[in-house]
């Protein structure tokens, strides 16, 4: 509402336009001089009027709509550099508060729109258009010598109407829009996933830079709902977990988060292997399922993009005889080394 009382009010005169074509003036509709181009004054149905304008007059009526114009780049440009600079210079930053700050970055040039602009000086009568569609179709003039020729013209009545100045326009939410979808875009590539399976004997809390991230329930089975699931910010990192029952070190190591990858972290898993097992189908159809282990004396990994299940066996093909295209599906597993494949041990 305070901006809608900062949008001057224009002075000027209106005429209700007859049906069917109507008759403008060949003179310039902001200064009276002979009129040397022709712009459309649109209505929001369709209907337009070509109006003249000289030279000078034209020029300033093309200022005014690339003012807006050059608004709306700025709000884009300042946005989108925010919302992909602002989880570099601050990694901790939430995905609310990177959307908000993104979003005000994105408004700042806006509020040029607020600062009023200078009044028409000398045989000018309008800084912007001088012709304007107003409330109930009638034709806006910003000089009353205009008006009064476009009634007389059109057999119609020339009366006094304030109009406020519009400083809005569609194109000016491009910038806040974009910039927060942005900023939610930038989040998730800056901040991959990890995944925590806890294979100790008790609940352990898990800290990354010694700020606590998530409390895990220990598990010994494999289940497709175990451990939790949390984004930390890309770049090297100190992982740690200690039991939350006594406060006993359990894991401490320093790793590289990979920006939009998977990360996998399993405290307490000396005992326990882990492996990548591929099924095919149809005619992509394996002998047996392949497996890879997966090796790392920190118990941390960086995942492939292409897992299709966590932690469950892949389906077993059902025609060994198809001949559908089939594909590849491929599983995370887990099992006591003792217990895993031979192909999938990865701590003998």
């Amino acid at each position: 509402m305070r901006a809608l009382r900062l949008r001057p009010v224009l002075a000027g005169v209106s005429v209700a336009l007859p049906p069917g074509t109507a008759l403008l003036p060949e003179e310039c509709a902001c200064c009276s001089a002979p009129a040397t181009h022709r712009l459309a004054a649109r209505r929001r149905d369709g209907v337009s009027v070509l109006v003249g304008y000289c030279d000078d007059c034209a020029e300033h009526q093309a200022s005014a709509s690339s003012r807006q114009l050059s608004l709306s780049l700025s709000s884009l440009l300042l946005g989108l550099v925010s919302a992909g600079g602002l989880p570099l210079l601050a990694s901790r930053l939430g995905l609310f508060w990177l959307a908000f700050s993104s979003c005000t970055a994105s408004l700042l040039p806006l509020l040029f729109l607020l600062v009023p602009r200078k009044q028409a000086l000398g045989v000018h009568a309008s800084h912007g258009h001088a012709v304007l569609w107003a409330a109930g179709d009638r034709l806006w003039c910003a000089s009353d010598r205009y008006g009064e020729r476009v009634a007389q013209l059109n057999g119609a009545r020339a009366l006094p109407t304030p109009l406020r100045e519009s400083i809005a326009s569609p194109w000016l939410s491009a910038g806040p829009l974009l910039a927060v979808g942005a900023a939610c875009l930038s989040y998730f590539v800056y901040h991959p996933l990890l995944r925590v399976i806890n294979l100790a004997s008790s609940r352990i809390e898990v800290s990354v830079d010694d700020a606590p991230v998530v409390s895990v329930d220990a598990t010994s089975n494999e289940s497709p709902s175990a451990g939790a699931l949390v984004r930390v910010p890309a770049g090297h990192h100190v992982l740690s977990a200690r039991s939350a029952v006594d406060g006993a070190a359990i894991a401490r190591v320093s790793v590289d988060f990979q920006s939009g990858a998977i990360h996998l972290f399993a405290p307490g898993a000396e005992q326990t292997c882990f492996w990548l097992e591929t099924t095919g189908y149809g005619q992509e159809q394996l002998a047996q399922p392949s497996y890879q282990p997966l090796v790392s004396a920190e118990n941390f990994w960086v995942l492939p993009a292409d897992i299709d299940r966590w932690f469950a066996a892949n389906p077993a093909p059902s025609d060994p005889h198809s001949h559908s295209s089939g594909g590849l599906l491929t599983a995370l597993r887990q099992a006591p080394c003792a217990e895993a494949p031979p192909d999938a041990r990865s701590r003998e």
